[in-house]
């Protein structure tokens, strides 16, 4: 990959799991005293159950925090590996990481506030694009994640029709694939 040796490439994949790993909800949930989100709501540690479990304040401060954290995971491993390959790597790792934390005993989040993210500082016009077809799929299929799991699949396409190429593209099909397998779980959920 362009000049990555195999050990940057583990490196990259590795760190950018770690820190997508870091389990905001759960961590939260213990310093506030409140229900573990893994056991409670629909189980996942995000934004969304946090709203349900804990309140609208830690549901935004868990949001912004798993925001950023793919964010963060790309600057840390670009400034020891100043190589743009490493982006994709390390974007989807980190989301990989959200959703299957090795903190909170591979429980974790859906994936989506890491990777809008990603998305909104890498391919923010494609994500404005997905958002608003997300609304119009949601409103006819009533199902999120059988409307996320469709738009994730087409993050990929329309970033190719934007002409996005090389990591930006990378990135995209990596979050997606992650997307993808997070949310097939949930495919026959329930919605209350």
């Amino acid at each position: 990959m362009n000049g990555l040796s195999l050990w940057n490439i583990l490196f990259a994949l590795l760190a950018g799991y770690l820190i997508g790993s870091f389990p905001t909800g759960v961590v939260l949930a213990r310093v506030l005293r409140g229900p573990d989100p893994r056991t409670a709501g629909s189980g996942h540690t995000g934004g969304s159950n946090m709203l349900r479990t804990s309140g609208l304040v830690p549901a935004l401060i868990t949001g912004a925090f798993d925001v950023l954290k793919g964010l963060l995971a790309v600057w840390l491993v670009l400034r020891l590996i100043p190589n743009p390959w490493v982006i994709p790597l390390v974007g989807t790792a980190a989301v990989a990481g959200h959703c299957w934390s090795a903190f909170a005993g591979l429980k974790g989040g859906m994936g989506i506030a890491t990777g809008l993210g990603l998305g909104v500082w890498f391919f923010p016009l494609a994500v404005l694009i997905l958002g608003l077809f997300f609304l119009l799929l949601q409103r006819f299929i009533r199902h999120r994640a059988r409307a996320m799991m469709i738009v994730a699949a087409l993050i990929p396409m329309v970033l190719l029709v934007l002409g996005s190429r090389g990591t930006d593209f990378l990135l995209g099909v990596g979050v997606a694939t992650v997307l993808i397998i997070r949310f097939a779980s949930d495919f026959n959920r329930v919605y209350s």
